[in-house]
């Protein structure tokens, strides 16, 4: 089959579900292809396919989409987030990066799961994905704080300006898609 060569290939596939959902183009048969030994990671495409691009959406949305498919106990949210996590850094090639390890980039994201939302939940993995944390508490990339009490913070260690970075970028996409 198509998908045991692509597992002996030893490949990986970016799984984008907002993205093929939002253009009709299909479901990714993730747990087979992982099964088959494909390595799969999560992307969230691009501002075309996915305007949010918020990748613990779209660990929920893989969720969702593969129990379709594949059923509640095959697709765990234990599962998606490693599709995420350590199959996104194995598709990138990245040893360095995908598990919280010595010697790894100390890249985190730390959400709050104390709120109305999250009350009915008790273990936080499932709260994370099922529950939709929406904005993280605290970034760190590569060893530095670049969100501190959800505000976002530049190399210098002072917040940035959150009107200017927003400006930026709708100038930036408008720029794009006048090409």
């Amino acid at each position: 089959s198509e998908i045991g060569r692509l597992g002996a290939a030893g490949v990986s596939v970016a799984h984008c579900p907002t993205s093929n959902m939002r253009l009709a183009s299909g479901i990714a048969r993730a747990v087979e292809l992982e099964d088959a030994g494909v390595n799969v990671g999560l992307g969230v495409d691009g501002s075309a396919s996915n305007d949010a691009s918020n990748l613990i959406r779209e660990v929920r949305q893989a969720l969702y989409i593969q129990r379709l498919r594949y059923g509640a106990e095959a697709v765990t949210c234990d599962r998606v987030l490693d599709w995420a996590t350590k199959g996104s850094a194995a598709a990138l090639g990245r040893d360095d990066i995908g598990t919280i390890e010595i010697g790894k980039q100390a890249d985190l994201a730390m959400f709050r799961l104390d709120g109305l939302a999250f009350s009915g939940s008790h273990d936080p993995i499932p709260a994370l994905v099922l529950c939709g944390a929406e904005k993280a508490d605290r970034v760190m990339v590569g060893g530095q704080w670049r969100v501190v009490d959800g505000h976002a913070i530049g190399a210098d260690g002072h917040a940035l300006d959150k009107e200017s970075l927003i400006a930026a970028h709708q100038e930036e996409a408008r720029r794009l898609v006048a090409r």
